[in-house]
């Protein structure tokens, strides 16, 4: 249905890869969308350990917790087959790890020799269109660099471009001088996200938007017991805790902004595709 890639230039953390956790662990439990995370880091397992303990692969049924095995799994093993000319879309999830059954799974790359990750992003662009036709959401999380080919055309071939801001003036600076730059041409498929946000600073979404006319700007707020659990592998035990929860702390309206920037992207896909 739609790819939506998150990309920062950012070089100070920006909150991009737990923002992606959130936001698609909030999707799969609120929609019934067949969904894939592509973690394209190079040498980088902070999105996998979000949901995997330890780095061992699991399925989860809403609860239902069960060990797999796999042989030349992630990127490695896809990367494989597109070489060997043994490709289809259904043969990419062979390679990922089940975080919902039939509704999130994410594939991630190895602890590879630079040589060897150069040529696997060779076959990204591939994967990507692959995905693409096999399940109605594909999240990719980006690394930031321009210059590369692959990266570049992930971008241009993008639905949904969510750009992972910085929460201070330099960054939306930096920001507004790619746009007279002349990036990010199709302004109407770009989201902006504050990740680890305060939302008592000046430097808030409302504020923001009025400053630099830009409408979609959101903010995901920082919540100790979140990050706690992208490190521990439980973003998505942390979903079912809080998504119950009644009374208002920061964990709810944690849970409240992550809502809200996953129905904008639903909407903003609808919007592009109806031609709005």
């Amino acid at each position: 249905m739609a790819i939506v890639s998150f990309w920062s230039d950012n070089k100070r953390e920006t909150g991009k890869t737990s923002s992606i956790a959130a936001i698609a662990t909030n999707m799969a439990m609120n929609n019934t969308y067949k969904m894939l995370i592509f973690d394209t880091a190079y040498n980088n397992s902070s999105l996998q350990e979000c949901f995997i303990k330890n780095k061992k692969s699991k399925k989860i049924n809403f609860g239902t917790q069960q060990n797999i095995v796999g042989l030349d799994t992630g990127i490695k093993g896809v990367t494989k087959a597109i070489l060997s000319n043994k490709t289809s879309p259904e043969i990419i999830t062979n390679y990922t790890q089940t975080i919902f059954k039939n509704r999130l799974e994410i594939l991630t790359g190895t602890d590879e020799l630079e040589d060897e990750y150069i040529k696997q992003r060779g076959t990204f662009k591939e994967i990507v269109k692959m995905a693409n036709k096999f399940y109605n959401l594909v999240f990719v999380d980006l690394a930031g660099d321009t210059r590369d080919s692959a990266e570049r055309e992930i971008l241009e071939m993008s639905d949904i471009i969510v750009v992972n801001l910085n929460q201070n003036i330099k960054s939306f600076n930096n920001y507004l001088n790619l746009r007279k730059n002349g990036m990010f041409a199709n302004k109407k498929n770009l989201i902006l996200l504050m990740g680890r946000a305060d939302l008592d600073s000046k430097y808030n979404a409302k504020n923001l938007s009025r400053v630099i006319m830009e409408k979609d700007i959101y903010a995901i707020p920082y919540a100790t017991q979140f990050f706690e659990a992208t490190g521990e592998g439980t973003v998505d035990e942390y979903f079912i805790k809080f998504s119950s929860k009644k009374y208002e702390d920061i964990n709810t309206k944690f849970i409240e902004c992550t809502n809200k920037i996953s129905e904008r992207i639903l909407e903003k896909i609808k919007e592009l595709q109806m031609g709005i």
